[in-house]
């Protein structure tokens, strides 16, 4: 866990850990040179666990600091979680016992499905990404399916890959896995294993989406320019619409529009000619997950959800 100024919501994300029913772990907290009078260290400190493994380092943002964490960690699997979020009480159980499992044999790296909720402490939607390896990658194309807080990775496979890259800034677990994806098998599992936290202020919610437009639109317009078939062609120059609507310029994504028509995109086109404040607040707000995971929310989500933040 890396944090940072994160005094407000980083008890709730320790506790969620340290409640595991797998007890077996050290849990490595890097304090990214928080400047909060030292709210967040005291809060940290505040746990008297000897699991804890408590570091303060000069700020070097998310990347550095996780790479640093991983620098000085001594187990051979490493299981991510974010400041802000809440891990389940079994979610190391059930990662640790699939990992060791005939099914994750070969899983370099594994995930889960994920509960997203708001500064009211509501739930918003359920993420339920593709499982398999192969449809990990291909969704890789175009968004990260792999929740960085219910991540759970071989920890030589990422040093050997140098690790997190410190200059990406943004996005920086996605751009681990679009370059490892060719060297690794990913897994997510069907079980809801992590609580998100949606609030403004957020590493997401104010960081530039430059890096990760240039890495997803290179690889679409390489990819395109080797199809052989229409419909090869059809599926890159649909990925170039989205990569534009999501990442970079909404009138751009306009000249992508005619290949492969579906309600979707027609809704997705008409947003471009929004005022661009308009455009971004719409874009924001995540109307395709909230309303394909956000419909008739299980109950015990929400149970689970206040179990978590008591």
């Amino acid at each position: 866990m890396a944090v940072y100024n994160d005094s407000g919501f980083v008890k709730g994300s320790i506790k969620s850990i340290l409640n595991q029913t797998h007890r077996d772990f050290e849990f490595i907290i890097i304090n990214d040179g928080s400047d909060d009078n030292g709210k967040t260290g005291e809060l940290i400190k505040s746990f008297k666990d000897q699991r804890i493994i408590y570091k303060k380092i000069p700020h070097k943002g998310l990347a550095g600091a996780l790479n640093y964490g991983l620098g000085i960690s001594s187990f051979d699997h490493i299981a991510r979680i974010d400041a802000d979020d809440l891990n389940t009480k079994d979610r190391l159980e059930k990662q640790i016992a699939f990992l060791n499992s005939d099914k994750g044999a070969g899983v370099d790296i594994s995930a889960s499905w994920s509960v997203y909720f708001d500064s009211a402490d509501r739930i918003i939607f359920l993420h339920k990404p593709p499982s398999t390896d192969p449809a990990i990658k291909k969704f890789l194309d175009l968004h990260n399916p792999l929740n960085h807080s219910s991540v759970i990775f071989r920890k030589d496979r990422i040093m050997a890959s140098g690790g997190y890259n410190e200059n990406f800034g943004s996005y920086e677990d996605f751009e681990l896995w679009f370059r490892l994806r060719d060297k690794v098998k990913f897994h997510i599992d069907k079980e809801v294993l992590v609580y998100n936290r949606l609030r403004p202020g957020s590493i997401m919610d104010k960081g530039s989406t430059r890096n990760i437009y240039d890495l997803l639109f290179k690889n679409a317009e390489r990819n395109m320019g080797y199809s052989k078939t229409a419909s090869d062609k059809k599926y890159w120059m649909n990925i170039l619409f989205w990569i534009e609507y999501f990442y970079g310029n909404k009138a751009k994504a306009r000249k992508y529009y005619t290949d492969e028509i579906t309600f979707r995109k027609t809704l997705a086109y008409l947003n471009t000619f929004l005022p661009e404040n308009e455009f971004r607040k719409l874009k924001d707000k995540r109307f395709r997950l909230r309303i394909t995971g956000g419909i008739n929310i299980n109950k015990k989500y929400k149970e689970e959800l206040k179990f978590l933040l008591q």
